[in-house]
């Protein structure tokens, strides 16, 4: 494939699964990416773990900036779901040699809905690689780049350049979720071809 790179199968995401069962309050606390006008995000929830601080943004209304060049914090959810992420993040982050760990966020597509396709633009997005990790899903939830879909199981972990347009399609029957990590990596030591 060119466009996804499967990094490996089977990891263990029940205990984040589980937690995240147990805790729905944590869906939406920030609406920043579902709401707007032409968002390709609105048929989704998320749950943001890590990214720029949204407090002087929403405390103004005003997010010009809030996209660029920045040092990302935790967000509370982090403190609820940490002993179930940890075991996700680090270890790819070693694996890669990551340099920086960047935005983090779980994203939930409820069956018969989807993201639009676009392209992903900005400093986030040129500064660091974006690995996905399939918590929840079931056949007819596509994920969608050029001529190429996937159908990831549970515990699929893939690369992808989320530079090209790329959209998601969940056909299923149930609520698909998937871990989203973003890290600096350094092509010299870590490369997607590895």
């Amino acid at each position: 494939m060119k466009f996804f790179t499967l990094m490996d199968r089977n990891v263990d995401v029940v205990p984040l699964v589980e937690m995240l069962d147990d805790h729905p309050e944590l869906w939406d606390a920030n609406g920043f990416r579902k709401k707007g006008s032409g968002t390709p995000h609105g048929g989704m929830s998320d749950i943001w773990i890590r990214y720029n601080d949204v407090t002087p943004y929403a405390t103004s209304g005003d997010y010009a900036g809030f996209n660029d060049a920045h040092v990302p914090i935790w967000y509370p959810a982090y403190e609820v779901l940490q002993g179930a992420l940890d075991p996700l993040i680090f270890p790819l982050m070693a694996r890669v040699s990551g340099e920086m760990l960047g935005g983090v966020l779980i994203t939930r597509i409820p069956a018969g809905h989807g993201i639009a396709p676009h392209v992903d633009e900005g400093w986030h997005v040129s500064y660091y690689d974006k690995f996905y990790l399939s918590l929840r899903s079931a056949p007819g939830a596509t994920f969608h780049c050029g001529d190429e879909v996937i159908n990831p199981e549970p515990g699929d972990l893939y690369h992808f350049d989320n530079r090209l347009e790329h959209w998601v399609k969940n056909e299923s029957n149930v609520d698909r979720m998937t871990l989203i990590v973003c890290i600096r990596t350094n092509g010299k030591r870590w490369s997607p071809c590895q």
